[in-house]
């Protein structure tokens, strides 16, 4: 969600911060992050990770992507 609104394929979040956002441990985070990379669809550095394969990234996610996105955009045609 945070790569639909930024612009280009870095993004510059710290691992505490997703963390904060997701409402997990950093750890997972962490040990996510890792999985994501070796799949090849993602790079992840100190407070930065960078999108290599996005569609890679939305098929692994199981459906699960796009449901808030689609809320979010019917909130927003109401208002």
């Amino acid at each position: 969600m945070v790569h639909d609104r930024t612009n280009g394929n870095d993004l510059s979040l710290t691992h505490e911060f997703m963390s904060v956002m997701l409402g997990v441990r950093r750890p997972r985070v962490t040990e996510t992050l890792h999985v994501l990379e070796g799949k090849g669809y993602i790079r992840s550095s100190r407070g930065k990770t960078t999108v290599l394969n996005r569609v890679g990234l939305i098929e692994d996610a199981g459906g699960y992507y796009g449901v808030a996105e689609q809320e979010y955009e019917n909130l927003m045609n109401i208002i």
